[in-house]
């Protein structure tokens, strides 16, 4: 498996994740929102930083010759 390949499980596992998290935005009660809403920024965070690394594999693969 390539760095790329694992940079995009990861990223697609997370957005899985996050997908799942805003399902259940509308089943959570009010006194448990803002652990919540911690929860989709964390998910947010680790979506960009799986975007910086698909993007850093994906320059490295251009740059290495096959």
């Amino acid at each position: 498996m390539s760095e790329f390949q694992r940079c995009l499980a990861f990223a697609r596992a997370d957005a899985l994740e996050m997908r799942r998290l805003l399902k259940r935005t509308d089943e959570i009660p009010s006194n448990e929102l803002a652990v919540h809403l911690a929860a989709l920024r964390v998910q947010h965070a680790m979506i960009g930083r799986d975007l910086d690394r698909l993007q850093k594999a994906a320059a490295l693969e251009k740059a290495v010759p096959a």
